[in-house]
């Protein structure tokens, strides 16, 4: 199609929409798609006055601005009255000097205004750009206190260095004191706490009654629906009931909300039913739904390789395949969008498939002559301590990056940012690259249609999907298919979103119990709830006790209870002496620990850490995981990994495990489990002792360990954002601090410089 055809097209459609025959969102994608057919052309000044009279048209002047990206000189030397108009309209946008938001985003902010309870629930694409309008929303309502709830530590950290390093954002720096540990002890007159799911819980717990919020953010609100939720397996997974609590815990006294999530479905009752359970969560708590997931900012095309030889996805990108194997296919493609200087994403279902594929992708030629002397400092970092024989190192060399759960979390970190900055050419990536993940990938590559096991719903399609295309860097994203069940799960009939919370007939967990209203619960359930407070009476357990760690089960602490009162005097004194060790120098005392195994035993429901629990040594003594929690301890992460291939496996094997254990296993179940057994343990001896449960001493240190890898306020930040453990033991041991430092490496001196601007970057923060 030519220019003249082209422009004739989007003014058609300018004019049906003025007519209104078409919807904005058709208009938007109308548009989009012309900027990209035009980005590269050599444009005059008529050009430019038109671009920007119909990126204004839009609502979306930011594409008129991206063409700058394509080295295009944007400046209009002679205005017209469309020009004028153009730029009028423009200036509404913008929030300061600087920064502007689009039409859609504006839309949403006019919706919060002072004197009345703000609650929207917004589901839009995942180039809408969702969480920008979030701190333009804090600005306009000057709010006090305010929390941002973020699916991951990674999109936590994130946005704390946009807070504390970017000049745009340094309204919040000053007036606001911000927090992301849930051990907070010092509060300003302003605060922004920002959190998981988790640790505001954590915070929650230990802060009842200290702080009001008056607005709060949760992103991935999804999350909230068991069957929402994207994983590379099937575990042990209480994820939506962290969220659907936090929801519960956000929502207290009047505050302003925003709760958003990326293309959540409806129930359609034309088309498949209905459930009100949605509808009741939005009407009991006075919250408005706004549906824009329509509206793709950044326009996809999808291409359906199937068995085609020849195919034209668009005037920049054509494929004329020899063979219809899958492999050859994908050397093809990735071949040729490195060509034209583009990157691409590869989603496989598990981890073995992206390292299996990096490995396909390594022995091609596809990037022989590829160069990794800008990232040499962070190859030669992980080369010294993991090894290079590693395949995520050797992939990385050649500029292919490997990105899933079980990649050391800073090596994650940077492996996306190599990949934005364009230093990587390929990411191969499961799920995990939906999870609290920012990239700037043009193309997406379908390799499989499954997460893990299961196959794709409607949901999980078009969130990997939304992965091709950023708002800001590109106009368009493509999505090409070399698994033909993908398109039928992106065409398939959505699956409404429930909260089973509001739902009567939906089963509950012990836990949905006492976060239900007696109308959403059966006649079964209100008995249940009955019998467990009978329980708890019987035992004298008050209500602060249990509403510690929100995510286990009364019953499981009750049963916690009741195995530590078996306990005999020797066992007692053998976690005092646990106890103390942990005190005095960070390990365990093996004799102490196996008892508090004994006793956690009975709660466990996952089969991995059953096993790691009741297999043994060779002389029967300790369980593996009295073990590895002491090697984990005393070495760290590299010393597990030394222990296995000590045992004969591979490298690559031996980091999968043990990233599995420290990141699975370890922080996530062990840290549960020890938690409840700890306060249950404090609670038992405050009773017997006539002492305060806060005078009771626990194993309170090691939680803190497990949890953040770190005992210090600047450790855990550290551990937080992401960093070699060298800097976090820089952080950790101050006496020796110097030293640590003086034998960082020029990566690890990078990180460092990079963290003390966020730990030092104000005194309002911590």
């Amino acid at each position: 199609m030519d220019r003249i055809e082209e422009t004739t097209n989007v003014l058609r459609q300018i004019n049906k929409f003025n007519s209104k025959e078409i919807s904005d969102d058709i208009l938007i994608k109308s548009v989009c798609d012309y900027f990209n057919e035009i980005k590269n052309d050599s444009l005059n000044q008529s050009d430019l006055k038109f671009l920007k009279y119909i990126s204004n048209i839009t609502g979306i002047p930011h594409y008129f601005d991206l063409l700058n990206n394509f080295e295009q000189n944007t400046e209009i030397e002679e205005y017209n009255l469309n020009t004028f108009s153009s730029l009028l309209y423009e200036s509404t946008l913008h929030t300061n000097e600087n920064m502007k938001v689009h039409k859609y985003q504006m839309k949403i902010m006019d919706l919060f205004e002072t004197g009345k309870l703000n609650r929207y629930f917004l589901s839009a694409s995942t180039s809408f750009g969702k969480t920008h309008i979030v701190f333009e929303i804090i600005k306009k309502m000057n709010y006090g206190n305010v929390v941002l709830i973020f699916p991951t530590i990674a999109l936590l950290s994130e946005n704390l260095e946009k807070l504390i390093s970017d000049n745009n954002y340094s309204y919040f720096r000053d007036k606001y004191k911000i927090h992301t540990l849930s051990e907070v002890t010092e509060f300003d007159a302003n605060n922004i706490f920002i959190y998981t799911p988790e640790r505001f819980l954590s915070f929650k717990e230990k802060n009842p009654t200290t702080i009001s919020f008056d607005f709060a953010f949760i992103d991935e609100i999804y999350k909230i629906d068991n069957e929402y939720l994207l994983d590379e397996e099937v575990k042990e997974n209480e994820r939506d009931v962290a969220y659907r609590l936090s929801v519960f815990y956000a929502l207290e006294n009047n505050v302003d909300i925003l709760l958003a999530g990326p293309y959540i479905d409806f129930f359609d009752s034309q088309k498949n039913g209905y459930n009100g359970s949605f509808d009741n969560f939005l009407n009991q708590n006075k919250i408005e739904l706004i549906n824009y997931n329509q509206y793709e900012i950044v326009s996809k095309s999808y291409e359906d390789i199937k068995s085609k030889k020849h195919i034209e996805v668009d005037k920049y990108l054509e494929f004329d395949f020899e063979t219809t194997k899958k492999t050859d296919r994908l050397i093809e493609i990735v071949k040729k969008i490195n060509a034209i200087n583009e990157n691409t994403i590869v989603y496989c279902s598990t981890r073995n498939y992206t390292e299996n594929y990096a490995t396909t992708l390594l022995e091609s030629t596809v990037f022989n002559n590829h160069s990794d002397n800008d990232y040499i400092d962070f190859i030669n970092h992980i080369s010294k301590n993991f090894s290079r024989d590693w395949t995520i190192i050797k992939a990385l060399k050649k500029g292919i990056g490997v990105h899933h759960g079980l990649v050391p979390k800073y090596i994650q970190k940077e492996i996306i940012s190599l990949f934005n900055s364009g230093q990587l050419k390929v990411l191969l990536s499961t799920t995990t690259i939906t999870e609290g993940v920012n990239t700037s990938a043009k193309n997406l590559i379908v390799l499989h249609s499954k997460k893990g096991d299961k196959e794709l719903k409607k949901f999980d399609a078009k969130n990997i999907a939304g992965r091709a295309g950023r708002f800001l860097y590109h106009y368009s994203g493509r999505v090409i298919v070399l698994q033909n069940d993908f398109m039928k799960a992106i065409d398939s009939e959505p699956e409404g979103i429930k909260h089973k919370n509001y739902d009567l007939q939906a089963p509950k967990d012990e836990i949905d119990l006492f976060y239900s209203k007696d109308e959403f619960l059966s006649q079964a359930d209100q008995n249940r709830k009955t019998d467990i407070k009978l329980e708890q009476e019987k035992r004298g357990i008050p209500d602060d006790i249990f509403n510690l760690y929100k995510v286990v089960s009364r019953l499981d602490k009750i049963i916690i209870y009741d195995e530590i009162n078996k306990l005999n005097a020797l066992e007692i004194e053998s976690i005092n002496a646990l106890i103390r060790k942990i005190q005095y120098k960070m390990d365990i005392d093996n004799d102490g620990f196996q008892t508090i195994l004994k006793v956690i035993f009975p709660i466990v429901k996952s089969e991995k850490l059953k096993f790691l629990i009741t297999e043994t040594d060779k002389n029967g003594q300790f369980s593996i995981l009295t073990h590895l929690l002491h090697f984990y301890l005393v070495g760290g992460f590299m010393s597990s990994v030394t222990f296995k291939i000590a045992q004969g496996k591979t490298i690559d094997k031996s980091i999968s495990e043990t990233a599995e254990f420290v990141y699975n296993t370890l922080k996530y179940q062990v840290v549960k489990y020890l938690g409840v057994f700890n306060i249950m343990f404090r609670f038992i001896q405050s009773q017997q002792n006539n002492k305060t449960f806060d005078d009771v001493a626990g194993i309170d240190r090691l939680l803190l360990k497990l949890e953040y890898n770190a005992l210090t306020e600047n450790g855990r930040i550290a551990s937080d954002y992401g960093v070699p453990s060298s800097v976090v033991e820089y952080y950790e041991n101050t006496d020796k601090s110097k030293d640590i430092k003086a034998n960082f490496d020029n990566y690890e001196m990078k990180i460092f410089e990079k963290i003390e601007v966020i730990i030092n970057g104000g005194d309002k923060f911590n």
